[in-house]
């Protein structure tokens, strides 16, 4: 994934600009001959995959995710445009050419590494598997932004005539995200990888498990996630140290099954995560949302343990340091900006440089927030967790609702809050025990990009979210729209991928236009 690896691929792939759809030379220049010649190239080339990857989704992660649910409220430095739902489709935001450059490459990589001169199939199955898996995640995640995509399987042949590519319906997207898992993990099969920070065969059974869930198709859900079930290489973290050690280094973590890899000396900056969610050096644009923030309280008051994701997500020792040293409560969230309360420290790990007050016997605060300048991260993309709450997901919708909850309790548990969900909700009530199970994901998965989709594939997106828009829109002075036309679940096509693909034209998402 470094990028002073994947230079050596620049003089055979010459990127041409945001406007440019296939992101390729024909493949008279990128034949056999004159690049892939010996097995290294395929490590070589896969490190640019990787690359796009980065591209595509290491600020995306956030913005698709969270910063458009009610996961997040705004610090008033970021622009609204996002945060009120007024997406348009002139924002770079909205373009997904990182995606195809993540796509075409992978197509190169299929088409190629089994023409190598005297490469055995078991050579090149990891690496032609990650490149399968690494379509597969793009179009799975591309569907569920923008609907309807382009599917491109083919390397570009220089032809005018091959450039316009229409987009196809949902059905067929869904056919070729599930075709490309099989096919990797066919692959994967021959010879797997076992680093967490590359796709291998457990990372196409956690994405195939999401994939079924995306389409409801809850039988097939569960078959998928018995993979994980009794598996000697997965477990939940036992408690909040492991629970945080999945975030600073979860390549030693049991839970974790891929994370992308930054890191600072290969990839340079990223302002993408912490920029979105808790930097120390510029003003993030949003933070945790009171509601979450009053959940966590409530749950510490409870009586029955708390919960200790809180104070893995909030520097919660500055919070009462700023708040006079007493106890933290709903109106702690007032305090005001600098004392902690705007600033997510899920990827942060502990100061050793942090102040003690020796006066009032106390520290200032507890973690090392992230410089957008300087930060390594790894971006937590499938854990167990995820896995398990989306398995009592379809567990509640095949009316076994007993199984499903015992799933969240168990995750209560290991986060240390007690309370026995039986106590809430009744399991015969299908739609409580769904809420039950989104609220913890909710409190689990916040800043992992899962919110927005959680409430779209539940099909509670426009219930949730209309209260939420209609009130961020008054408080900006926006005309208040609420949800708006129900098409907006989905992202409009950047007004650029119109110019280069002559097929999209009168394609656009509605109700949005093309220019």
């Amino acid at each position: 994934m470094k990028k002073n690896i994947y230079v050596a691929i620049v003089g055979v792939l010459i990127l041409s600009g945001c406007s440019d759809f296939l992101d390729r030379n024909p493949m008279s220049d990128l034949s056999p001959t004159n690049y892939f010649q010996d097995k290294a190239e395929m490590s070589n080339w896969n490190a640019g995959i990787y690359d796009a990857f980065q591209s595509a989704l290491s600020q995306k992660q956030i913005l698709y995710g969270d910063v458009r649910s009610d996961n997040v409220h705004t610090t008033g430095y970021a622009t609204s445009w996002i945060y009120t739902n007024a997406l348009l489709p002139d924002k770079n935001e909205c373009s997904w050419e990182p995606f195809y450059q993540a796509i075409t490459r992978a197509n190169v990589g299929i088409e190629n590494y089994p023409k190598i001169p005297n490469i055995l199939e078991s050579e090149y199955a990891p690496y032609i598997g990650q490149c399968y898996a690494m379509r597969a995640l793009m179009y799975y995640w591309g569907t569920r932004v923008w609907g309807k995509m382009p599917i491109v399987t083919k390397s570009w042949d220089g032809s005018l005539d091959n450039i316009a590519v229409p987009r196809a319906s949902l059905e067929e997207v869904k056919t070729q995200i599930m075709n490309d898992i099989n096919d990797a993990i066919k692959y994967f099969r021959i010879s797997n990888t076992s680093s967490k920070i590359y796709l291998g065969l457990e990372a196409m059974y956690a994405l195939k498990m999401e994939a079924h869930m995306w389409y409801f198709e809850y039988k097939e859900a569960i078959e998928t996630s018995n993979y994980f079930m009794n598996n000697k290489n997965f477990e939940l973290a036992k408690d909040a140290t492991e629970w945080k050690q999945m975030f600073l280094n979860p390549e030693s973590s049991k839970e974790v099954i891929f994370a992308m890899d930054w890191n600072f000396e290969a990839d340079k900056a990223n302002s993408g995560w912490p920029g979105q969610l808790g930097a120390s050096n510029t003003n993030n644009g949003f933070q945790l949302s009171r509601e979450i923030y009053n959940e966590f309280i409530d749950r510490r008051d409870s009586g029955e343990g708390s919960d200790s994701r809180f104070a893995n997500m909030l520097d919660t020792v500055k919070l009462y340091y700023q708040n006079g040293r007493l106890p933290l409560t709903y109106a702690t969230y007032d305090i005001g900006s600098g004392k902690g309360i705007e600033k997510c420290t899920k990827y942060c790990g502990i100061d050793d440089t942090r102040e003690y007050d020796s006066d009032k016997q106390v520290f200032k605060t507890y973690y090392k927030l992230l410089d957008t300048n300087l930060c390594e991260q790894k971006l937590v993309f499938f854990r167990l967790s995820n896995i398990l709450l989306l398995r009592a997901e379809a567990l509640n919708q095949l009316d076994r609702g007993s199984e499903a909850l015992d799933i969240v309790n168990e995750i209560r548990k290991r986060a240390g809050y007690l309370k026995d969900v039986y106590t809430e909700v009744s399991a015969n009530t299908k739609r409580d025990v769904e809420s039950a199970i989104l609220l913890e994901r909710q409190l689990e998965f916040y800043g992992e990009g899962q919110r927005w989709f959680d409430l779209m594939r539940t099909g509670r997106l426009i219930e949730v979210m209309d209260p939420v828009y209609s009130a961020r829109q008054a408080i900006g002075g926006a005309t208040i729209t609420g949800f708006g036309n129900e098409g907006t679940k989905y992202w409009p096509i950047n007004y650029r991928e119109f110019e280069s693909n002559s097929a999209l034209h009168q394609d656009q998402n509605v109700p949005y236009n093309e220019r």
